[in-house]
Order: structure tokens, then C-alpha cells, then sequence
């Protein structure tokens, strides 16, 4: 029990994936390939954009699928937190206040841990990662001196 690494939970990125690789597959099929589109050009120019901003959802969920990298790191002298690619490491003794909240984004509600020291703040998003919140509040109460 010396290092906890928290990542993100491959089975809840499988299906965004699929959704976006469906919706490019669906849209691409009926625009060009049905009577009722085929016909209609501001519609061919119109998926376009739609379907890259598809590609890009499923190139950036792949990117965590295939990344191996910790997103919460806990050990007895200090807490990582993987932010956007950017690992920020607070020591125990350093961190002044430590929250995990709930945020609304768009219409659902995503669990936030928030840590802030005197000089620095940093906050992840951990309703992906493969611990739950209690889990991971458990973990933090067991680590944190």
C-alpha cells in the first residue's frame, strides 16, 4: 500500500467511442448514400464539420483509452493530480484545503477533487477514473497523514 495509482476506466470511454464512430458511420450513410440526401448539397456540406468534430471526440477519447498514465496519484507524502497532461504533485502538508464536489456540466452533474495550497491550486475531473468517489475519499483518508 505504498503507491495508489487512479486511472481512467476504460469501460465508460468504450462507449463515447462507439457513439461518435456510429454517428459518423449512420450521418455519412444517409447523406450520401440515401435518395432522400443524395440530392441535397448544403446537407453534404453540413456533415462535414459535423463528422470532424465526431473524429476529434473519438480521436481524444482514444487518446485516454490508449493512455496509460495515472490521473490520481496517492502515497503517504504526497497527492498527484494529473491535470490536462500536466501532473501537479502536492505534499501533505502543504495542501490547505481539499474538496471533492459535484459541478454541473451541461445536464449532468460531474464529481470534482479540488486541492489548494498557499501558492498553487489544481482540479480533475474524477467521475471517469476506475475508483468511485467514496472509494477514492477512502483512499484519501487512509493516505493523508
Amino acid at each position: 500500500m505504498e503507491k495508489i495509482e487512479i486511472k481512467y476506466d476504460k469501460r465508460k470511454l468504450l462507449p463515447i467511442i462507439i457513439f461518435f464512430a456510429a454517428c459518423i458511420i449512420g450521418s455519412t450513410y444517409f447523406v450520401f448514400f440515401t435518395d432522400k440526401f443524395a440530392s441535397n448539397q448544403n446537407i453534404k456540406f453540413l456533415i462535414i464539420p459535423v463528422n470532424l468534430f465526431a473524429l476529434y471526440m473519438i480521436f481524444t477519447q482514444m487518446k485516454r483509452l490508449l493512455d496509460n498514465s495515472s490521473i490520481v496519484t496517492l502515497t503517504k507524502n504526497y497527492i498527484e493530480i494529473n491535470e490536462d497532461g500536466k501532473p501537479l504533485t502536492f505534499s501533505w502538508t502543504e495542501i490547505k484545503e481539499l474538496r471533492i464536489e459535484k459541478r454541473q456540466s451541461g445536464k449532468s452533474e460531474v464529481d470534482i477533487l479540488s486541492i489548494k495550497s498557499d501558492t498553487r491550486t489544481g482540479e480533475v475531473n474524477i467521475s471517469p477514473l476506475d475508483k468511485n468517489v467514496d472509494d477514492i475519499r477512502g483512499l484519501i483518508r487512509n493516505y493523508r497523514p
